[in-house]
């Protein structure tokens, strides 16, 4: 036989959580063949089978969550039968039996309305007396419902039995309560990482503005001739040629050494209704701008239907968020470790900046790049977002073929 087990699909996985079977006890399985899918705290992955038979038994069920290589299924011939769990013996069934509650009607009952004035203490008696409360409509908050004094301070209708406790009553059940969610895998992935990231890098940020008339232009004529380049086309380019220029920046700290990244690869944040993904464009460094428009395209769109593999999500040398999408102006994000780096990018839109000494309208896009100050200093991650805002406001630059 064979055991299907929670595989290990991440470097952070220790978990992982059964979405669905597409398999069913008694079904032929095939080696190679898709059986199950797993959730794991980066994406949701298929599980394929690594030996042929008959799904003979499943030990997880779909909503559950697992350890790393614990067993969910078993694989074997169709005359073999997996093993059958153990009844409880009978000195165990006997223990569990002397354990069980006791029926209802032989646990004690509590004390009768009508000995509520007896039980209760003097000082309480002469107070209710006082404010001519009998204590027998009266809901005790002590112990064993015993009543107190602040029980006698309450406003008559919320006596027990008094007109308007049922008006309280249905007030109170009318009020919302707090709405509990558990973690789902992505959002505790993400909640360790940026713990990760904020704890142990100390950052800094640098801003810039850019005029993007150019680059609007460009990206205009591009579609004139049936292609479609983004914005984010451009930046990935853009970052891509910065980062050659500047390989400081695509870096990493590793045992107290700076590793500089031979190969340029991006991640790009894609947000998704429960979390985000940071999928990353391999190779940009060596890619033309067309063909960045079209891979980056295609990651997003594998990102957003959750298609990616392990791969696909990481080795990433540095990462862009765009939240333009959204109208923001400007943030600062966390850097994705081990990376050195991450560019924040704001919404494209109308400003107004002085030319020739005259106020004029231009498009304005901010840029903040943020910075592990262990490896990069101030200086060079402003020549390093300085050489992003030349290529944008001067695009012809991005449109270089591939260097050979």
């Amino acid at each position: 036989m064979y055991e299907i087990t929670m595989p290990k699909l991440s470097d952070t996985m220790t978990e992982g959580t059964l979405v669905s079977w597409l398999k069913a006890v008694g079904d032929q399985v095939e080696r190679g063949e898709l059986v199950a899918e797993v959730e794991t705290d980066k994406a949701t992955m298929e599980l394929e089978a690594f030996a042929e038979g008959v799904l003979l038994e499943i030990k997880a069920q779909p909503g559950d969550t697992v350890a790393v290589g614990t067993v969910i299924g078993i694989i074997g011939k169709a005359e073999e039968k997996p093993n059958q769990k153990t009844e409880p013996t009978t000195e165990k069934k006997a223990e569990e039996k002397e354990i069980q509650p006791q029926p209802e009607e032989q646990q004690a009952e509590p004390a009768a309305a009508g000995d509520k004035e007896m039980q209760a203490a003097p000082v309480i008696r002469q107070r209710a007396k006082a404010l001519g409360i009998d204590l027998a409509t009266v809901l005790g908050s002590g112990p064993d419902g015993r009543i107190m004094l602040e029980d006698l301070e309450r406003p008559k209708s919320a006596a027990a039995g008094s007109p308007g406790a049922e008006t309280k009553a249905k007030t109170q059940a009318a009020r919302p309560e707090e709405e509990e969610r558990p973690l789902s895998r992505m959002r505790a992935a993400i909640a360790r990482t940026v713990t990760e990231s904020w704890r142990t890098i100390p950052h800094f940020s640098v801003t810039a503005e850019v005029r993007m008339d150019e680059a609007e232009a460009l990206r205009g004529r591009y579609k004139e001739d049936g292609a479609a380049v983004s914005v984010t086309a451009l930046l990935l380019r853009a970052s891509a040629l910065a980062l050659k220029k500047h390989p400081g920046l695509n870096a990493s700290l590793r045992n107290e050494r700076i590793i500089i990244h031979p190969e340029i690869n991006i991640g790009i944040v894609v947000g998704l209704d429960d979390g985000l993904l940071v999928p990353v464009l391999k190779g940009c460094g060596e890619l033309t701008l067309e063909e960045i428009a079209q891979r980056a395209k295609q990651l997003v769109e594998r990102a957003r239907n959750r298609q990616l593999s392990d791969k696909e999500l990481s080795g990433g040398t540095f990462a862009i968020s765009n939240m333009g999408m959204y109208q923001v102006q400007s943030f600062n994000a966390l850097i994705q470790p081990p990376m050195a780096a991450m560019l924040a990018v704001g919404a494209v839109r109308d400003g107004v900046i002085v030319q020739d000494g005259r106020p004029a309208v231009a498009r304005l896009m901010s840029l903040t790049l943020s910075i592990d100050h262990r490896l990069v200093d101030g200086a060079h991650a402003a020549e390093f977002l300085q050489s992003v805002k030349l290529l944008l406001e001067k695009p012809d630059g991005l449109k270089e073929s591939r260097e050979k």
